[in-house]
């Protein structure tokens, strides 16, 4: 691929990604509100918004194909910037959140159900390792991090083949991560951290590769009616699955659209909108705490104020509302700021002025 080629791509599908990444925020948001409201509103919990979690896999799916671009990029491959890169767009944040959670656990351990200051937890949550904790769970501390474990595996995969074999096309990568989810298929692991790196999940990220690879290599020409047929047909299949539970097949029920909905959004979503791009930046932020928001008004603020007498679409709004205004907030006073230290901690000192922490450019989950 060309250099032109190449800087046309990324600057074409720059905004669409930021949007979509605020939609598979926000429809993470949705799924949590919706089940962990049940027993407060007395819903039916058999029509929770499984969907929403679907946010996951487009998120996945958006990772491969940045992931893919990045690669793809025009001289040699830089493993120790991609890793810099990467250290300082993810770790920094969770980080946070993650020994605040730790420091609660500990000090106030009946505000969480099942969480415990355990050693060994926290040690695997800050490596990003999936560990069979012995009680039938691999989860970090920070329960939503199970993704940022499989975002970082990717990560690992991508720098290994990438930067030791000249893996450029990611074909390699994403045979080793298919080969895997075959051997899981095959041998059935017992052991939970075997299984967490079999699961059919990793094959989201190769769906978002081929993505790229379709979309990089579409004629300059093919845009509007293809495209926009793909991204509905994609949004109405996630639409129409609003309440099917997740299951060991999502890769095929939700990753798959989720994959229709970022090739389609990549030509259809073209505009330039601030408050998406916003929505966007802040959307790393807004799954690492969005959590927090929702328990705290569902547990404290409804039990202890007249709120509760209100319909239930407008607590919806109001955690929605107040999770944004917290995700940026969290944004903008710890993640920018500690992602740009970390940076330019990290880089040599020769590459530290140009070198800058673009969120639209780089993956979060």
């Amino acid at each position: 691929m060309s250099a032109a080629r190449s800087s046309s791509v990324s600057s074409e599908t720059l905004y669409s990604v930021q949007y979509l990444r605020a939609a598979a925020a926000l429809a993470v948001v949705l799924y949590h509100i919706s089940a962990l409201s049940q027993v407060t509103w007395g819903l039916d919990p058999e029509r929770i918004d499984h969907v929403g979690a679907a946010g996951v896999d487009l998120f996945f799916v958006i990772s491969g194909f940045v992931m893919a671009m990045i690669v793809a990029r025009p001289g040699d491959f830089d493993g120790r910037e991609f890793w810099i890169r990467r250290i300082a767009r993810v770790v920094p944040a969770y980080w946070v959140i993650t020994l605040v959670v730790f420091a609660l656990a500990l000090v106030l351990p009946s505000l969480f159900n099942s969480t415990t200051a355990d050693l060994q937890t926290l040690l695997a949550s800050l490596s990003f390792v999936a560990l069979d904790h012995g009680d039938a769970s691999t989860a970090p501390l920070l329960v939503v991090g199970w993704t940022l474990n499989y975002e970082v595996f990717f990560y690992a995969v991508v720098a290994l083949t990438a930067g030791l074999f000249g893996d450029r096309r990611l074909i390699g990568a994403s045979v080793l991560l298919a080969g895997l989810v075959g051997l899981g298929q095959v041998l059935k692991p017992a052991n939970l951290s075997l299984a967490f790196y079999t699961d059919p999940i990793l094959l989201e990220f190769v769906f978002g590769i081929l993505v790229y690879r379709a979309w990089s290599h579409r004629p300059q020409e093919a845009r509007s009616l293809v495209q926009l047929a793909i991204f509905v047909m994609g949004a109405l299949l996630l639409i129409a699955q609003w309440e099917r539970p997740v299951g060991d097949l999502r890769m095929l029920f939700w990753g798959i659209p989720s994959a229709a909905v970022l090739y389609g959004g990549l030509g259809t979503l073209s505009f330039r909108s601030p408050v998406l791009t916003r929505l966007g930046d802040w959307s790393y932020a807004l799954y690492l705490t969005h959590v927090f928001v929702i328990t705290l008004y569902i547990k404290h603020v409804i039990p202890q104020t007249m709120m509760g007498d209100l319909p239930w679409q407008v607590h919806y709004l109001i955690m929605t509302s107040v999770a944004i205004l917290g995700a940026a907030a969290y944004y903008m006073i710890i993640e920018a700021p500690l992602s740009r230290w970390t940076l330019r901690k990290l880089s040599r000192p020769s590459t530290t002025a140009s070198i800058q922490v673009v969120p639209v450019s780089e993956p979060a989950e």
